[in-house]
């Protein structure tokens, strides 16, 4: 629910935005953001503001690709003020809490060696990437809802890239490769920002992987039947499928099994 309304007033704001203009948008937006955060959740809140940073981006002619990216820059200042503000203490007193609660509604069961509150304190640790792939999805969502809408009223966005097509910068590597040494090597906030990090790097990944994957399915010309059940399939076994995909999505980093990568220019003759 809170995910349709955030990609609603993202959209809208877009398309609102190649109507009116960022600049006359800004009092709006600024109303919008409020009364998310007021009646939903600050992730609610920032959604006009993604739309209109989209905008922005649009006027001045960026790629798809530069505007969803930027346009989540809010996503990554959330997800960044989740993780100061709770860390250490603070984060064991609100898992403290949160399991108090649970408990006296019945939840006493332990599972797989880990009790409730040691759950509940894994789930605080990495809600600062949840918060941010959710409002990156957002971000997907509303201008591709944004693009649908342009085209009916007439409007220009550029177009976005098909998803079985769709390929993260290869720099992005660099990230997880960070996050990985600062984790192994790193004590408290800055173990805490690495495994953020890798979880968010973990998803990409496993975007990319399972872009390859129907990158296959529309090349063989697979019938969409078998399809929906292979995807039913990969939720029964999500743990799994998720390590899987971001395997392969991290080879297709390096083997571009698609054919993405753009071809080198050629040298010069002497």
């Amino acid at each position: 629910m809170l995910l349709l309304v955030s990609v609603i007033l993202a959209a809208g704001m877009l398309v609102a935005t190649q109507r009116y203009g960022t600049r006359q948008l800004l009092p709006p937006t600024g109303l919008l953001c409020l009364a998310g955060v007021v009646l939903f959740d600050p992730s609610v809140g920032l959604a006009p503001l993604m739309g209109l940073i989209a905008g922005f981006q649009v006027e001045r002619q960026r790629s798809y690709g530069q505007v969803v990216v930027v346009a989540t820059l809010p996503g990554a200042a959330l997800s960044l003020w989740l993780l100061l503000s709770r860390e250490g203490e603070v984060r064991k007193e609100l898992a403290g809490q949160l399991t108090d609660q649970l408990e006296g509604m019945g939840m006493q069961a332990v599972e797989g060696g880990y009790s409730l509150r040691q759950m509940i304190d894994a789930v605080l640790r990495v809600q600062p990437a949840i918060e941010f792939v959710t409002l990156l999805l957002t971000a997907i969502l509303a201008y591709r809802v944004g693009l649908w809408g342009a085209q009916r009223l007439s409007m220009v966005l550029p177009p976005a890239r098909p998803f079985y097509l769709w390929r993260p910068w290869e720099e992005l590597i660099w990230v997880l490769i960070g996050a990985l040494i600062v984790g192994l090597i790193g004590t408290g906030l800055l173990e805490d920002l690495a495994l953020n990090a890798a979880m968010v790097m973990l998803i990409v990944y496993a975007v990319q992987g399972l872009a390859l994957v129907r990158y296959y399915i529309h090349r063989l010309g697979i019938a969409r039947p078998l399809e929906i059940l292979f995807y039913t399939l990969l939720l029964f076994i999500s743990g799994v499928a998720l390590l899987l995909l971001a395997g392969v999505g991290l080879l297709d980093t390096w083997f571009d099994w698609r054919r993405l990568r753009p071809d080198a220019p050629p040298e010069e003759e002497a």
